[in-house]
């Protein structure tokens, strides 16, 4: 799921890179022609600037002129201003010295056309008046030559064409020193009327381009060196340098937008193939559980789903359901791992010697239990099998190495519904009996029940925790030098709906297999200590198992509560269940320190019963030791009894142990325990247990 997410992010760049390549294209590919268009706009301006520069020099030199030409120059020249003023990359506020320097270009084109203007109109008179004064020398050539001539006549001729020879040399090149003396108008005083007319008329053209022909010329020069050019110029190299750092910066971008792609695409190929290998993995995975569903992957045996699956499909199923006696010893003695390839040659085994028997099915249904199925086949047939399966696996040895195993298995034969259900009822029952090795499920067997008895009790149980009918009740405990009440013990009742009260021996045994016992232990722990901070006079033990040491939560409730009440804590015994198996003796002495840090006394249960061990003296600090009733009741009749009573009492004493008598039920008993020196005693004979204490507490022998 984390490689899929990561994936989807990869993806996610990846197309927001794409977006942004083709953006950036689209964008560089606009930047571009708008540069393209500004630069011909640019290039166009130029070009009509020099081409209109060179109109106007050949207009100023040579005789002929075309003012047509120049127009249309000016014309492209506002054209082509036009297009640059309204250039797309203008609209970049990057560009605003651009568009700042474009206003000061058009307000020198502009200026450059008034001088144009003005250009024109001195040019056409110069080039009219030194057209006729050429034409005026001209005439007077002709006459010259045809007819002859004063010398007055030829000395106006000869001051008449200096005159034109130096507005025509300042014409072509432009240059005013030509026609700074001031003789170039004709001075004579002709006598002759033909000289007259020909100065008259000479003189008059002369003064007029002695007068317009130097603002001819200056303007002619202001226009050939207008800042128009230069300004053009600067406005390229501004544009260079912006548009160098926006190719720059694009260039940077293209850069980065290609590493995010590179990237990109090593990445997504790098997690393809890890989606691969996963892939595969998960393949792997689909196909095990896939397995697991169907088979058992230590034995390779079909599973319990597919045998629930199958007693679907199939009639008249008939199962035999076995199970490997005392399999936990064997883990415990040898180990897990040695216990599952029990398991598994024991699977082997089974397939073989069923293989001849058709419409089979062999399954492990967990732990040691295995399952084999039939299909319509006799009842008397499969209980047959169901027997030499038993004898033969009794009689086979299961080598390991040099280790060689004998086990035993039970097994319950059933075919009536539930198929599961009931075989494994029948299991349980036979696994109590050690003499038999094969059931067959029967209902007149009533497994069920003793099933149904254990579910409605639970329901009892519940309802009395909800409505608080699970109650202490207290049976005193004698000191028998004294005769007088100095302790209780507190014991579970069970108050039913009709008012009657259950014992633990109805309904403790089946609380233990739910989890209502801790609930039950707390309700008495809390309701004991209520009481004996009533009864201040009186010490009060509760009974503590071992699964309540090991329970965490209720110990610290416990201690809780203790931590909270200290004076009514220091009256609190803790009576250990001697028969719940304390195994764990560190915990247990860790529990036992902290109920001393309070003052309590700790008792162990039951002494002398079953699987008693003294070795818990050497473990466990015990202030009291309760011998068990089985003891107790028997002494005045059988001498072993009392023979196991006197060395416990003697074992305990010597240990600084006090010791109390359970199930004391006549006098005869009560005397013969204060004769042994038993300090305590405890039974019907003093008292049955009672809802609250005893008002008087001394006890007199009847």
């Amino acid at each position: 799921m984390k490689l899929r997410r990561i994936i989807y992010f990869v993806l996610f760049i990846g197309i927001l890179a794409s977006f942004s390549m083709v953006y950036f294209y689209v964008k560089q590919k606009a930047f571009s022609e708008n540069y393209k268009e500004f630069l011909n706009a640019m290039y166009n301006i130029e070009n009509a600037q020099e081409n209109l520069n060179y109109l106007i020099l050949q207009n100023s030199i040579y005789t002929y002129y075309n003012h047509d030409a120049i127009a249309q120059k000016q014309q492209e020249i506002k054209d082509s201003f036009e297009a640059l003023e309204e250039s797309k990359i203008l609209l970049d506020g990057h560009y605003t010295t651009i568009t700042l320097s474009l206003k000061a270009l058009q307000s020198q084109i502009q200026e450059s056309d008034a001088k144009i203007e003005k250009y024109l109109q001195l040019n056409a008179a110069v080039k009219n008046s030194l057209l006729f004064l050429t034409r005026h020398l001209d005439n007077a050539a002709e006459t010259l030559k045809k007819n002859s001539c004063s010398q007055e006549c030829k000395d106006i001729f000869l001051n008449a064409n200096l005159i034109l020879k130096h507005y025509n040399n300042a014409t072509r090149m432009q240059d005013l020193d030509y026609i700074k003396e001031s003789n170039l108008i004709l001075f004579a005083t002709p006598t002759e009327q033909k000289n007259i007319d020909f100065v008259k008329k000479f003189n008059l053209h002369a003064t007029f381009l002695s007068k317009e022909y130097p603002l001819y010329i200056n303007i002619t020069k202001s226009i050939f060196n207008s800042q128009t050019n230069h300004t053009l110029q600067q406005i390229r190299a501004d544009f260079t340098i912006l548009t160098l750092k926006d190719f720059k910066a694009l260039n940077a971008f293209s850069l980065i937008l290609f590493a995010v792609l590179i990237l990109f695409l090593a990445t997504i190929s790098f997690l393809f193939l890890i989606h691969l290998r996963e892939n595969k993995k998960l393949q792997e995975t689909k196909e095990s559980l896939e397995y697991s569903l169907v088979y058992d992957q230590l034995t390779e045996l079909f599973n319990r789903i597919s045998l629930e699956k199958k007693l679907r499909e199939i009639s008249k199923p008939h199962i035999l359901l076995l199970n490997i006696d005392s399999f936990k010893n064997i883990n415990d003695i040898y180990g897990n791992a040695f216990g599952n390839v029990l398991l598994k040659k024991l699977a082997r085994f089974l397939e073989i010697k069923l293989a001849h028997i058709e419409n089979i099915g062999i399954y492990r249904l967990g732990a040691d239990e295995f399952g084999v199925l039939f299909t319509d086949t006799q009842n008397a047939k499969i209980l047959s099998i169901a027997h030499y399966l038993e004898k033969e696996i009794t009689s086979h040895s299961f080598l390991f190495g040099e280790v060689d195993i004998h086990i035993t298995v039970s097994i319950s034969s059933n075919s009536i519904e539930p198929i599961l259900e009931n075989a494994d009822l029948a299991l349980k029952l036979i696994k109590k009996d050690v003499t038999k090795r094969v059931i067959e499920y029967d209902d007149s067997l009533n497994l069920k029940k003793s099933v149904q008895e254990n579910l409605k009790m639970l329901e009892t149980i519940k309802a009395a925790i909800l409505d608080d009918r699970i109650l202490p009740f207290f049976q005193p405990i004698v000191n028998l030098q004294t005769l007088k009440i100095e302790k209780y013990e507190a014991l579970v009742r069970l108050k039913l709906e009709n008012g009657r009260y259950l014992t633990p021996y109805k309904f403790l045994d089946t609380a233990r297999k739910s989890y209502l016992y801790e609930e039950i232990t707390r309700i008495m722990i809390e309701k004991s200590m209520r009481v004996a901070k009533e009864y201040p006079a009186y010490r009060f033990s509760i009974n503590i198992a071992m699964r309540d040491i090991l329970n965490d939560t209720l110990t610290n409730t416990l201690f809780q509560m203790f931590e909270e009440e200290k004076e009514v804590a220091s009256r609190i015994d803790i009576e250990l269940l001697e028969s719940e198996d304390l195994h764990d003796i560190e915990k247990a002495q860790v529990f036992i320190q902290r109920a001393h840090s309070f003052g309590s006394k700790i008792l162990l249960d039951d002494f002398g019963s079953g699987y008693s061990n003294f070795s818990y003296f050497a473990h466990l600090d015990v202030d009291i030791i309760k011998i068990d009733g089985s003891i107790v009741s028997e002494i005045t009749t059988d001498n072993k009894k009392l023979h196991m009573l006197r060395s416990i009492h003697n074992f305990s004493h010597g240990m600084d142990i006090i010791n109390i008598a359970e199930f004391v039920e006549t006098q005869e008993t009560a005397l013969l325990l204060k004769e042994v020196g038993v300090e305590y005693a405890q039974g019907y004979y003093f008292g049955h247990p009672l809802p609250v204490p005893l008002e008087h507490a001394e006890i007199i022998f009847s």
